[in-house]
C-alpha cells in the first residue's frame, strides 16, 4: 500500500453517516428475496412506515428518514510528508476534503460488507490548489475494529474501520500544483511506469448517533432521544437523524501490484488477548513505515490513546539468529496528538544491517512490558473485488491475489477456500485449490438463488475461520446474487402490479424519495420515466446517484418495471391506484451456507 511511502498528502475531519437502518432487520426485510416484509394490512406502504417508526421508540431503528448520504465535513489537509517527517508548511495544507458518497451494506443484516458508491473525491478546490479524483472502484470497509473505543458504548460506536479505494491516472486524476512542492511531487510521480495512479484510505472512528456523545447502549437517555425521534416522526415532514465520526486519513501513489481495496503492505495481526488491532508496514532500504491508524485503541470519550509504554519493533529471530530491534516509539509518538497529526503513520529509521533484517524475517511490535502485541502474518490472500453482486442464473469469474510480505506472491500455491454461512458466523464448505504462477486464484461464482455468500481464502497453514470471519485476521469477499423473480416479470405491465411489486417496496423503506419523486403517484412515474430508466439502469451501477440506492432490484422486478414505463399512453389504461394487483408469491428461499 504506497500511501506508507513518501510523497503523501494527510487530511483529517468528520464524516456524516445517513443510512436507512430499517432494511438492517429481518422484520422489516429479507436480504434473500430482497424485497420489504409487509404487515398483511390494504395500505401496507402506510403501515409499514409506522412499523419503523415504532421500532425507534423500542431503539432498534435509529434512522427510517435516511438517505444513505455519506458527507465529510469540516475536513481539511493536514499535513504533508516528502519524506523527511509531517509538515504543515505547504500551500496545499488546510485546503477543504470533499467526498459525497452513499452508504450501502452488501448484507444488510451484517455488519462486515459496508461499501461507498461515489462519483469523485477532491482535495483542494476547482480552479486552484487540488487533487482530482474520478472513481475506478467503490470504498470498501476493512479491518472493522470492534474494540477500539469501548468507552463510546453506543451503537457502532465502539468500532472503527479502515476505508480505501484507487484512482487510475487513466481514468482522470488530476493534480493542480501550482508551487505546492508536494503537489509537484506527486504529479511528476505518477509519470512513473509502475504508477498506476494514487490511492486513498480513510480511518474513521468516535461514531456519534442523535447528537450525543455522551450517549450509551441501553441507557435511559438513549431510551429517551429514540422517543423523542419517534414523536418528531411521528409529527410528520422529513427527520433524518445521522451519525457523525471522526476521520484521519491519507492520500498517496497506487503502484502495479498492489490491490485496489484494501491495505496490501505487509501485514501485523494481534496476538490473542490484546486490545490492539490489525496494522501494515512498508520497508524501505533506510526506514520502516507502519500504519496504526486502526491500530490502537482509545480509553475514553475524549479519545485518550492507551499507553502501552515505548512500543518496540522486532524483526523476529530465524531459526538460527536472534530478535533484531529496529526501533522504538514512545507514547508522544502514538498518542491522540501524534495520531491526529500523522493519521497514525510513524516513521523509524533503519540502518542497513536492520533493514536487512526485517526484509528477510517477520516483523512484530511488543509493548513496554516486553508482551508481543502484533506479528506478521507473511501471507495474505485479498481479493480483487470484496463486494461482488450477481443475478440469480448468472456466474462470474472472481480473483484473490497472494501477497508474500506484500509483494505479489510466486506460484503455484495451495490455498485453502472456506465458504461461509451468509452471516459470516461458520464455515459451511471447505475446498483446496491452487493459485497460479502470478499467486492469483481464479473461482467461478454462481448465482444459483438469491443471497449472500461470504468467502475466506487463506494459507492452508492458517487458522480456519471456524469460529466466523475475523475482521482483523481474515482477508474476505461478500457476493449478492440478486433473485431473478421472473415470476414478476410475467406480470402484465398494470399500474397496481408495478406499484405492489416493484416501487411499494422503496416506497415503504425510503421515505425519504417523498422529498424527490412521489413513488406512489403513477402520473409522476410516468412523467419522469426516463429519468427513472436511467437512474435504475444497470450500466449506472457504480454512480452516486444509481436507484435504489441499496442495489437490491432484480431483473424481474426492473422488466416490469420498464414496460410499464415504454407504455405508449393510448394503450396505458386505467391508472387506477385501488385496482387489484396480481398476487405474486415470492418464496422466502432459506438463507444459504
Amino acid at each position: 500500500m504506497s500511501v506508507l511511502e513518501t510523497p503523501r498528502v494527510l487530511f483529517k475531519g468528520k464524516v456524516a453517516w445517513d443510512p436507512i437502518v430499517t432494511n438492517n432487520s429481518p422484520q422489516f426485510y429479507d436480504e434473500n428475496t430482497d424485497s420489504t416484509m409487509f404487515p398483511t394490512v390494504p395500505d401496507k406502504v402506510r403501515a409499514f412506515r409506522q412499523l419503523a417508526i415504532g421500532a425507534v421508540a423500542q431503539g432498534g431503528n435509529w434512522n427510517p428518514h435516511g438517505t444513505h448520504r455519506v458527507n465529510f465535513y469540516e475536513s481539511n489537509v493536514s499535513g504533508v510528508d516528502q519524506g523527511t517527517g509531517v509538515t504543515g508548511n505547504d500551500p496545499f495544507v488546510s485546503s477543504d476534503v470533499i467526498l459525497n458518497a452513499m452508504l450501502v451494506d452488501l448484507e444488510p443484516y451484517g455488519a462486515i460488507s459496508s461499501q461507498l458508491f461515489f462519483d469523485s473525491l477532491l482535495l483542494g478546490v476547482d480552479g486552484g490548489y487540488r487533487i482530482f479524483c474520478k472513481r475506478q472502484s467503490r470504498m470498501t470497509a476493512r479491518y472493522i475494529n470492534f474494540s477500539r473505543n469501548p468507552a463510546n458504548n453506543m451503537i457502532a460506536g465502539i468500532a472503527s474501520v479502515v476505508w480505501q479505494t484507487s484512482f487510475s491516472k487513466a481514468d482522470g486524476v488530476i493534480i493542480d500544483a501550482f508551487d505546492s512542492p508536494t503537489l509537484a511531487a506527486l504529479k511528476a510521480a505518477l509519470e512513473y511506469d509502475d504508477v498506476l495512479g494514487l490511492t486513498v484510505q480513510f480511518n474513521c472512528y468516535r461514531t456519534v448517533y442523535y447528537d450525543d456523545p455522551t450517549l450509551s447502549n441501553g441507557s435511559p437517555a438513549t431510551t429517551q432521544a429514540g422517543r423523542d425521534l419517534a414523536v418528531k416522526l411521528q409529527g410528520g415532514g422529513f427527520q433524518p437523524n445521522p451519525a457523525r465520526s471522526d476521520m484521519v486519513g491519507v492520500i498517496g501513489l497506487w503502484r502495479k501490484g498492489e490491490p485496489i481495496h484494501e491495505p496490501g503492505d505487509r501485514t501485523l495481526l494481534p496476538t490473542p488477548t490484546t486490545a490492539v488491532a490489525a496494522a501494515h508496514t512498508r520497508l524501505s532500504s533506510t526506514s520502516i513505515t507502519i500504519d496504526l491508524s486502526n491500530c490502537i485503541p482509545e480509553i475514553d470519550r475524549n479519545l485518550t490513546k492507551q499507553d502501552l509504554g515505548t512500543l518496540s519493533i522486532i524483526a523476529l529471530a530465524s531459526q538460527a539468529g536472534s530478535d533484531v530491534l529496529l526501533g522504538s516509539l514512545p507514547y508522544d509518538e502514538y498518542n491522540k496528538t501524534a495520531y491526529e497529526a500523522s493519521s497514525g503513520i510513524v516513521t523509524v529509521q533503519l540502518t542497513p544491517q536492520q533493514a536487512q533484517a526485517a526484509a528477510a524475517q517477520d516483523i512484530a511490535i511488543r509493548d513496554g512490558q516486553g508482551n508481543t502485541l502484533l506479528t506478521e502474518a507473511a501471507l495474505r490472500v485479498i481479493p480483487s473485488s470484496p463486494n461482488v453482486y450477481l443475478d440469480e442464473g448468472t456466474n462470474q469469474k472472481v480473483t484473490f491475489q497472494a501477497y508474500q510480505r506484500g509483494i505479489p506472491a510466486n506460484g503455484p500455491l495451495p490455498l485453502s477456500v472456506y465458504t461461509m454461512t451468509a452471516d459470516g458466523g461458520a464455515i459451511a464448505n471447505t475446498a483446496s485449490m491452487q493459485a497460479d504462477a502470478n499467486g492469483v486464484l481464479t473461482m467461478n461464482i454462481q448465482g444459483t438463488s438469491g443471497g449472500t455468500i461470504p468467502y475466506v481464502v487463506a494459507s492452508p497453514n492458517d487458522p480456519p475461520p471456524s469460529g466466523g470471519i475475523d475482521t482483523q485476521a481474515n482477508t474476505y469477499m461478500y457476493t449478492r446474487t440478486l433473485a431473478a423473480d421472473a415470476q414478476i416479470a410475467a406480470l402484465p405491465a398494470t399500474w397496481p402490479n408495478v406499484y405492489s411489486q416493484v416501487l411499494a417496496n422503496w416506497n415503504a423503506m425510503a421515505p425519504c424519495m417523498d422529498n424527490w419523486l412521489m413513488l406512489n403517484d403513477p402520473l409522476q412515474v410516468r412523467k419522469f420515466a426516463h429519468i427513472i430508466k436511467r437512474l435504475t439502469d444497470p450500466a449506472n451501477f457504480e454512480h452516486y446517484r444509481y436507484m435504489p440506492v441499496t442495489r437490491d432490484m432484480t431483473a424481474g422486478m426492473r422488466s416490469l418495471l420498464y414496460r410499464f414505463l415504454d407504455m405508449p399512453d393510448d394503450q396505458l389504461g386505467t391508472l387506477d391506484l385501488t385496482a387489484p394487483a396480481q398476487p405474486v408469491s415470492k418464496s422466502r428461499a432459506m438463507r444459504r451456507p
